[in-house]
């Protein structure tokens, strides 16, 4: 075990956010942690890592274990380098020097030799021999390309400082990583990166996201965060949902029954305790209702959320159409030679990197902005329902004012009911907007778009600010949704339910495919395409005959052999020279000890060596 939490609490103030929170984390386990908006997943992380102070309870960390926390661009520098920065990552050179000051000193001074070892496990923790071959991969991996090394984070987008913060975290190799939101700001081949790295992680992941698709990749356990209490599942967040749902169906009716229950008794008490000859009896039901625990389940607070868009009529059959249209932004093209058609129902999904055009080429469809190019043509009889990706962009004004002014001819009856279908009630629709949340925002555009029904619904990253349950409410809508649907979004698993087609903008031009599997197919070709073949030397054949073929592969195998052998050879000669610094008997001999630590020293920079080239040409056999 790793960590233990233990019958946790915590309050602001009067309102209390963890009541009774215990859970177990062992090593190399993959925990999703998961609850609504506001439920105080967030609270719980500072609680773990010292930030907050519970009220009562504790936490307890595995002696010696190391907890790393993802806090989005977390003591960036801005005058470093991206190399310079992921370098600081864990002190490895201060580690690195500080071996070969005690290496130089052990000499003179025994005592130090405790110290040296300590230092020596630590730079081996961190896998310090193999530094320069961890960030390679890390930076790549994150989505940094070598000749993007040498920017400075100043000049970096927040997605980047988000990317170089999480693999500055992933390079300290914590034995408990803790992720808030580690997906935000990647693309689509950057999150399968992550998924990978973190499925064979040699650590303990502890995650919070919105990302079904995500926590249905990595995670093999689930915690559920719920009225301030969590419960554990031994299972991904897909069948974590499953069996809620089963959980609660039985919960719901075992209530019902004990209700019921207790009317019969309580009808019976009251029909028979006058009459002397049943009064006996009557007591006797009294005290079994007394022994019945009317406790009702907990609100799950999501499950009597109604989100639903009807549209007001159908339009002609060609909805939109794009004719060569070139899109841009002050003079600079983003994607040109765009041809789309979309047809009354069709669902497409706009997909691609950060500013490459996708949330130009909505503008340019709603006629916000001129085609630098072509000619975008709605459809007759369209009438076009939009959500903004900046959901904030609201009116100071309630949520009761918000529709009301939109819509005067309701009655405030029916605004609240409508408000209270999307999670506001009571007081909540008197809350002025600067103090609702982003994922309440959300839901009180959803309110609005179900008024304007519709028949083209356009939507810019819709599911941002949602918890995950509510977007499955939002799933749910837009699957009853009968009118035409364009979206831009990166959520994985809400463009495949939905059974969206794909337009990929990339490189400056469009690319359809016929449903999200197609996409995933052709972006996993394109990537075997491009990597190297592994059992050949890494440079150009093309114009190699046979025999030169052939040569090559024996001198690859004789280079890969030898390496192995060479490996095998300096790691025992490393061990043995670590034994005998270890050696009681020669820890007075100080000339000794100082020839063992420089033999030491050039054996592991030898090895390293060895080990950076074979890593680098024959790990992914």
């Amino acid at each position: 075990m790793v960590l233990s939490v233990e019958n946790i609490a915590f309050s602001y103030g009067a309102n209390q956010v963890l009541q009774d929170v215990s859970f177990q984390i062992e090593e190399n386990d993959r925990v999703g942690l998961v609850g609504y908006n506001g439920c105080g997943k967030t609270t719980l992380f500072g609680v773990l890592t010292g930030e907050l102070y519970a009220d009562s309870g504790y936490v307890s960390l595995k002696e010696g274990a190391i907890l790393g926390y993802l806090k989005q661009n977390n003591g960036l520098v801005a005058s470093h380098s991206v190399k310079e920065e992921i370098e600081r990552a864990n002190n490895a050179n201060e580690l690195l020097e500080r071996m070969k000051a005690l290496e130089q000193s052990m000499g003179d001074d025994p005592s130090l030799l405790d110290e040296y070892r300590r230092v020596c496990d630590r730079y081996e923790a961190i896998d310090g021999y193999h530094l320069s071959y961890q960030i390679r991969k890390l930076l790549i991996g994150m989505g940094f390309p070598e000749d993007t090394w040498d920017k400075h984070v100043a000049v970096l987008s927040g997605g980047e400082k988000t990317r170089l913060s999480l693999a500055k975290l992933l390079l300290q190799s914590p034995d408990i990583l803790l992720l808030d939101e580690p997906t935000n700001h990647l693309d689509l081949n950057t999150l399968d990166w992550l998924e990978g790295y973190l499925k064979s992680y040699r650590g303990a992941v502890l995650i919070v996201s919105h990302d079904q698709h995500f926590l249905d990749a990595v995670c093999t356990k689930t915690i559920q965060l719920q009225n301030g209490k969590t419960k554990t599942y031994p299972c991904g967040f897909s069948e974590y949902l499953r069996r809620k749902e089963q959980e609660e169906i039985i919960e719901r009716k075992h209530y019902e029954q004990t209700v019921e229950k207790a009317e019969k008794y309580q009808e019976f008490a009251e029909k028979n305790m006058a009459r002397a000859s049943t009064r006996n009896m009557a007591k006797s039901r009294l005290k079994m209702l007394e022994r019945l625990d009317l406790t009702a389940p907990e609100d799950s607070k999501h499950t009597d959320l109604k989100f639903e868009i009807i549209p007001a009529n159908e339009p002609y059959k060609d909805v939109l159409t794009l004719e060569d249209l070139s899109i841009g932004v002050s003079g600079r093209v983003l994607c040109s030679g765009l041809d789309l058609l979309l047809e009354r129902g069709d669902r497409l999904a706009v997909i691609g990197n950060n500013g490459t055009g996708k949330t130009t080429l909505l503008k340019t469809i709603l006629g916000e902005q001129r085609p630098m190019h072509g000619r975008v043509i709605i459809g007759g009889g369209v009438k076009t329902g939009i959500q903004e990706q900046n959901v904030f962009q609201i009116e100071n004004n309630s949520p009761l004012m918000y529709i009301w002014d939109r819509y005067p001819q309701m009655d405030q009856l029916q605004v609240r009911k409508l408000l209270a279908l999307v999670g506001f009630r009571n007081e909540e629709v008197f809350t002025e907007s600067k103090g609702l949340s982003g994922g309440e925002l959300a839901r009180l555009n959803m309110a609005r778009l179900s008024l304007e029904h519709p028949n083209f619904l356009i939507l810019d990253e819709p599911t941002n600010h949602l918890d995950i349950f509510t977007k499955q409410i939002l799933f749910d809508a837009l699957n009853e949704y009968t009118g035409t649907l364009l979206l831009v979004s990166h959520d994985r698993w809400l463009i495949e339910q939905l059974g969206c087609r794909i337009l990929l903008i990339e490189d400056g031009k469009g690319t359809l495919y016929e449903d999200y599997a197609a996409f995933r197919s052709a972006a996993q070709q394109t990537r075997n395409a491009s990597e190297p073949v592994q059992d050949v030397p890494r440079k150009k054949t093309e114009s190699l005959n046979a025999k030169e073929v052939r040569r090559q592969k024996a001198e690859y195998r004789q280079r890969k052999s030898f390496l192995e052998k060479m490996i095998s050879e300096l790691e025992a000669k490393e061990k043995e020279l670590q034994e005998q610094i270890a050696d009681p008997e020669n820890a007075s001999n100080a000339e000794l000890l100082a020839d063992l630590c420089n033999q030491l020293d050039d054996t592991r920079n030898e090895l390293s060596g060895y080990i950076d080239e074979y890593l680098e040409q024959y790990s992914e056999e």
